[in-house]
């Protein structure tokens, strides 16, 4: 992932405003008086096939697929593909686990020398580049999808209780006008109402409203977990 080396470059960026504080994403506005916040663990830096944890939440049994990737190259042009799958079980004591199975994949295409070489993300084209099925307690899966529309990553997570709420990519730094070129963050989001927030940012922070019920907050902090070992930049370079 490449989540380190862009909290490094935003760093560099913002060090006009502080010398020694770290980056720090922007919460969308109005989030953030009435939850709980959770240092993540597990997620930077990322060891293969580790657990990730934040407060009582485990993603554990975690199984990481390789990325893989293949290119077609042709006089001038070529024609890429990258994928990656992972798997885990996301638990937490006293609450109905949740079998989650992603794959995140990416076409991109080539053109031009490689001095002026000109590429295309097709990844819109072809599907999104975040799929995910969430299992809660033995009830029937439901999808997290995330693409990339512009500039931005939007998505939507279905619940098991009947109800779909959007996600949304931030791209903001506290104190600072800068937007950054990949997510500094998700937003789980209903209608107006931010729900979660998932800083990806240095060691990476869950936020959870506190007006979730446990059942909402384990299938929302299943859904944290999967946008932590996303690879926005997957294809990239």
């Amino acid at each position: 992932m490449r989540t380190t080396a862009l909290a490094a470059t935003a760093l560099l960026l913002v060090a006009p405003l502080s010398a020694c504080t770290p980056a720090q994403l922007r919460m969308p506005e109005g989030f953030g008086a009435d939850t709980v916040a959770y240092e993540v663990s597990g997620h930077s830096p990322r060891r293969f096939n580790e657990p990730v944890r934040f407060g009582p939440y485990s993603a554990l049994e975690m199984q990481e697929g390789s990325t893989f990737a293949w290119a077609l190259p042709l006089p001038g042009f070529d024609v890429g593909r990258t994928r990656k799958p992972y798997a885990y079980t996301l638990v937490a004591r006293d609450l109905p686990p949740v079998q989650v199975q992603c794959l995140t994949r990416a076409w991109t295409a080539g053109a031009g020398r490689e001095s002026r070489r000109a590429t295309v993300d097709l990844t819109p084209l072809s599907g999104p580049l975040l799929a995910c099925g969430l299992q809660l307690d033995g009830e029937a899966a439901q999808p997290l999808e995330v693409a990339r529309e512009g500039r931005h990553l939007q998505g939507r997570l279905l619940a098991p209780w009947g109800h779909e709420y959007a996600v949304r990519g931030l791209n903001g730094y506290e104190g600072t006008p800068i937007t950054a070129t990949e997510p500094t963050g998700y937003a789980i989001v209903d209608g107006a109402t931010t729900l979660a927030v998932v800083d990806v940012l240095n060691g990476g922070r869950v936020h959870l409203a506190r007006t979730l019920d446990d059942e909402q907050r384990v299938y929302f902090a299943a859904t944290a977990a999967a946008l932590l070992l996303l690879d926005p930049a997957l294809g990239e370079g």
